[in-house]
């Protein structure tokens, strides 16, 4: 039987080693860290295990769901509707894709004010020339609907999801047909509304969190032959005439034909450079979550939907989100606790009192310290930023010249679903999927 090495078990490296094991390797799996999963984790907050990274899958793509379904893990769509929090009030996210409005009907233009209406008003008797060069969704949204939408009901939608300004973030690189639908219809609204619509509930996860697919997947591998080696870290590539040599802190750990590098950026550019791989790792971006659990009727009563991003500027507030996990995903709730999650910028360290205070201004509840029974603080230091299309192939071909397969959030989007997408590449190099 042939032979596969797979370095890093995050969604990435598991879906490569199944997609791998099912084409006919024996694969192992080399994870530095002591459980597989990378960025899809969970913590127990009182007795609920939560999502404390990734904690559901775009739907757009389709890759992520037929995963699911493979498996047999079951999904849901959330519940509730996201709302975008200024110091003066929340307003809904348009209904469009990011957060744009597809009418003038569209609650969230009660942000925008009455410019921003005229603009959507008359966006689609624009020339559909005006726009049709740009590159990035801050030149197209300002060229159609102008700097009061992008400001409003936009940019706070990037800025929160992609942790991006629109003017530095490709189009397709997070909202893949848009430029095209754009193009036939000649209306920015009505190809986001396309979009929108064709895409149905914009994300899903599998029932009970999104770790369920971690471990599903790992039941799979497992099941068709593959090793999954946790704690041990590969530190270093060598090549000889009879393979790539994969060595860890201790020396030589496999040696394969086959290696595929599902791992951060950093750590794949200095373990390609082993191999005469000069590249360049893409900025990466770090974040904190803060997640807990709390008894609280007024938060049962979810009086924001299913989560706030911040988009203006209060002195007092640190938090950048605040997601009410438990009104999105009802099954948290099997032991009558609220799950809150709430983001923060790397730099912010917030107490436990400065998280209740955010909590208190972004959902108008006070909690008591003693109804909060759990709050546990989660960083991410490897937060990939988009990689255009372009730029992506030329890592990809650079490290298959190398003999090399890269795949991960990287290269192909942050987010399961384009992960999953891109481990298509590992057959498709060499095999026919």
């Amino acid at each position: 039987m042939k032979s596969a090495i797979v370095v890093g078990a995050g969604i990435a490296g598991l879906v490569s080693a199944y997609r791998l094991s099912k084409a006919g390797y024996a694969v192992t799996i080399f994870e530095g860290a002591r459980e597989p999963g990378g960025m899809v984790a969970h913590v127990d907050l009182a007795g609920v295990s939560v999502d404390s990274g990734a904690e559901a899958f775009a739907v757009r793509g389709g890759h992520a769901r037929a995963l699911c379904d493979e498996l047999g893990v079951a999904v849901a769509a959330p519940l509730g509707e996201p709302r975008l929090w200024w110091s003066e009030g929340q307003f809904p996210v348009g209904r469009g894709v990011l957060g744009i409005p597809i009418a003038l009907d569209d609650p969230a233009l009660a942000s925008a004010g009455e410019e921003g209406r005229r603009a959507v008003e008359a966006e689609p008797g624009l020339d559909p020339a005006i726009g049709a060069h740009a590159k990035t969704v801050g030149e197209l949204v300002r060229a159609r609907l102008g700097d009061h939408v992008l400001i409003r009901c936009v940019e706070p939608v990037l800025r929160g999801i992609f942790g991006v300004h629109a003017d530095r973030i490709g189009i397709e690189a997070v909202a893949p047909g848009l430029t095209a639908e754009f193009a036939a219809s000649g209306s920015l609204l009505a190809a986001a509304a396309t979009l929108r619509g064709r895409a149905g509930a914009v994300v899903e996860q599998p029932v009970g969190g999104m770790y369920r697919l971690v471990e599903a997947l790992v039941t799979a591998v497992e099941a068709g032959g593959g090793r999954i080696v946790t704690g041990t870290a590969v530190t270093g590539l060598h090549r000889s005439k009879e393979g790539i040599s994969v060595e860890g802190r201790a020396g030589q750990l496999a040696l394969t034909e086959r290696l595929v590098l599902a791992v951060p950026a950093s750590v794949a550019v200095a373990l390609l450079s082993h191999l005469g791989a000069e590249l360049e790792a893409p900025p990466v971006r770090h974040t904190r979550q803060v997640l807990l659990a709390a008894r609280s009727d007024a938060l049962a009563a979810e009086p924001v939907g299913s989560g706030v991003l911040v988009a203006g500027a209060h002195g007092e507030l640190r938090a950048k989100a605040l997601s009410h996990y438990s009104a999105r995903w009802p099954w948290a709730r099997s032991t009558g606790l609220e799950i809150l999650r709430l983001s923060y910028p790397d730099y912010v360290f917030p107490t436990r009192a400065e998280v209740l205070h955010d909590v208190a201004l972004l959902t108008g509840v006070q909690l008591p310290d003693s109804a909060v029974p759990a709050l546990v603080s989660v960083s991410w230091d490897q937060l990939p930023t988009p990689v255009e299309p372009a730029h992506r192939n030329l890592l990809v071909s650079a490290a298959a010249e190398t003999g090399v397969d890269i795949v991960g959030a990287w290269l192909d989007g942050n987010g399961v679903d384009a992960v999953t997408a891109g481990t298509r590449r590992v057959l498709a190099e060499r095999h026919e999927a």
